[in-house]
């Protein structure tokens, strides 16, 4: 179970970078679709803003801003569309007009972004070279965890077991148990109970009062009976 739990998290974590990875190659895939089907269309800005994400570690605080804009244009079935894009020139403001590009039959797929667009491959590698890292990190978590860690814990968990064995020493199997008991063994069960037991009550107590009391108490004590008149009247 603890094996399950400690592989399970860098496992998530490899899958989460994998699937950023196939991302932002389907991506790149698209644009260069749309930058080599050679439909182009006019098309105009409505609308740019920006979103800004601040990240902490510890007492330093870094923040980045991204450009979104809204383009429309319309296809060359006469439909007008609307898509948004991040990533695009700072120079593009609200109402200049742009060229649409976007492959044969996917107006879904279109971009504004110029064919072999720099800041587009360079951020493309750079996420690919991170996820790379990223997801080879786990992997090799998981494999120091596996190959490394935890025999290291099985002998520590066998030292302790048996800490007088010591460590080259093959691990000692435990006695077999016998297939059947020994012939001396005793089988059966007695039956019946003890007999022998005495019954009735215990007679020969003696009866009566006991009698021979001693009738020769002393009477002489020595400097006279307690409580006796001493001559004058006083008692001792």
């Amino acid at each position: 179970m603890l094996d399950f739990f400690v592989l399970a998290l860098p496992s998530l974590l490899a899958a989460g970078g994998i699937a950023g990875m196939i991302w932002a190659v389907v991506r790149l895939r698209r644009l260069r679709a749309a930058w080599h089907s050679g439909i182009e269309v006019p098309g105009r800005c409505l609308r740019l803003y920006a979103t800004t994400t601040t990240r902490r570690q510890g007492a330093h605080t870094s923040s980045s801003t991204t450009l979104h804009h809204v383009y429309e244009f319309t296809a060359a079935d006469g439909v007008r569309h609307r898509f948004e894009e991040s990533g695009g020139r700072a120079t593009v403001i609200e109402g200049d007009e742009v060229t649409v590009r976007y492959p044969q039959g996917r107006p879904d797929r279109a971009t504004a972004l110029p064919p072999g667009d720099a800041r587009t491959w360079v951020g493309t590698g750079v996420l690919l070279a991170f996820l790379a890292v990223f997801v080879t990190g786990c992997v090799g978590f998981g494999v120091f965890y596996v190959t490394v860690f935890k025999p290291i814990g099985k002998k520590a968990e066998e030292r302790i077991k048996e800490p007088w064995r010591p460590p080259s020493a093959p691990p000692v199997a435990p006695p077999a148990l016998p297939d059947s008991p020994p012939d001396d063994f005793p089988s059966g069960f007695p039956t019946g109970g003890p007999a022998g037991f005495p019954t009735g009550f215990p007679s020969g107590f003696p009866s009566g009062v006991p009698s021979g009391f001693p009738g020769d108490l002393p009477t002489d004590f020595p400097g006279g009976r307690p409580g006796a008149p001493a001559p004058g009247g006083v008692s001792r």
